[in-house]
């Protein structure tokens, strides 16, 4: 297998293994990934294996958010090469960005539009127009909430209520340990995502919030409500922007409570039910484990380029792979969901309920 980090050669006139780098690494067929950073394990381990293992690969300021991949595609030398790039700014923002035609920054230094977005947010619910997209469905995103178990005050806490998570993100630190299932008085922290997060907008519709305090840490180590946080517009939006940064809040804070991805779910925290119910493949399919989105694949109504769209082809059919989402695959495993509604196994009984086995339901 052929995998050469690019990121200390993109300089001109420097060659690597006789391939003459330039500054600019441009290709016969460009398609820009834009997105949520929950699925960035998928979409690594697919674009490799879409190239077959052979490809050169450019890294950016941080590798677990944007990377870009050039290669051929085995089976399909009529694309030429194909440069494939991973910008992962949030799955709303991406939503937002292709709609309205911003550019993103990729690894190798360009500046592209993207071609496809993929999202485990709806459109509708972030105030983008759906018509403007063909949605195609890979995968389901399981949320959860998490705590921080170093502490006598969070031990007892195994479950939250719907109210108890609603009053969690909106009150502030201002409701004792108690209120949550707790002991004692100490007040409990909400450590939250940013809004161009899907764990975000999808718990905050589940849970029926109607607020938002989220808090993080100070230089000294101390819990300080967040209001300094930027969206991808610069504009204030308190949370953090990604879940192993909010992880590593939760860590901090003893007294805490955080919603991630199951993805992101790290050693040092301990995952939560929710309403009674554990997060697991089997709840999250016979609908009692409610807190979960789609991963679509969203590309504009308006994309007419043939090549680009094979690309983008490829890859969907390279995720939905029966194999690659049987739950023995490390990048797949008690991570995701299968959705295989492209070979009728599964389809959902509505946006956010159970999905339920085809023929099932009236």
């Amino acid at each position: 297998m052929k995998n050469i980090s690019l990121k200390k050669f993109i300089i001109a006139g420097v060659t690597l293994g006789g391939l003459l780098l330039q500054p600019s690494l441009r290709a016969n067929v460009e398609v820009l990934i834009a997105g949520g950073n929950a699925s960035s394990t998928v979409l690594f381990d697919r674009a490799t294996n879409l190239f077959g293992g052979t490809f050169t690969s450019v890294y950016g300021a941080s590798s677990s958010t944007t990377r870009t991949y050039v290669g051929t595609i085995p089976g399909y030398s009529g694309l030429g090469t194909v440069t494939l790039d991973i910008v992962l700014n949030g799955a709303v923002g991406g939503l937002k960005d292709i709609a309205q035609g911003n550019p993103e920054t990729t690894a190798a230094g360009n500046s592209l539009v993207p071609t496809v977005v993929d999202s485990s947010t709806s459109p509708d619910v972030v105030g983008v127009n759906p018509l403007l997209f063909n949605a195609q469905p890979t995968y389901v995103v399981p949320y959860i909430f998490i705590k921080n178990p170093n502490s006598a005050n969070t031990a007892t806490i195994t479950n939250l209520t719907q109210r108890q998570a609603a009053e969690l993100e909106s009150a502030g630190a201002t409701i004792p340990a108690s209120f949550f299932g707790g002991t004692g008085t100490n007040v409990l922290y909400f450590v939250g995502r940013n809004s161009d997060s899907a764990v975000r907008t999808e718990i905050d519709l589940n849970i029926q919030a109607n607020g938002f305090q989220t808090y993080t840490t100070n230089s000294s180590g101390q819990p300080v409500q967040d209001i300094s946080g930027l969206d991808y517009e610069g504009n204030v939006d308190p949370g953090q922007s990604s879940g192993s940064a909010l992880v590593n809040v939760v860590k901090a804070l003893t007294n805490s409570i955080g919603t991630i991805a199951v993805q992101n779910l790290k050693s040092g925290v301990t995952p939560l039910a929710y309403e009674g119910v554990n997060y697991s493949t089997t709840n999250v399919l016979n609908g009692s484990y409610p807190l979960w989105g789609y991963e679509n694949y969203y590309t504009l109504t308006t994309l007419n380029n043939s090549s680009q769209q094979q690309v983008i082809a490829l890859l969907v059919a390279s995720v939905t792979n029966a194999t690659f989402q049987s739950l023995t695959t490390p990048a797949f495993t008690n991570n995701f969901v299968p959705y295989i509604s492209v070979n009728a196994q599964l389809q959902p009984r509505s946006d956010g309920g159970p999905i339920v086995p085809a023929g099932t339901y009236h």
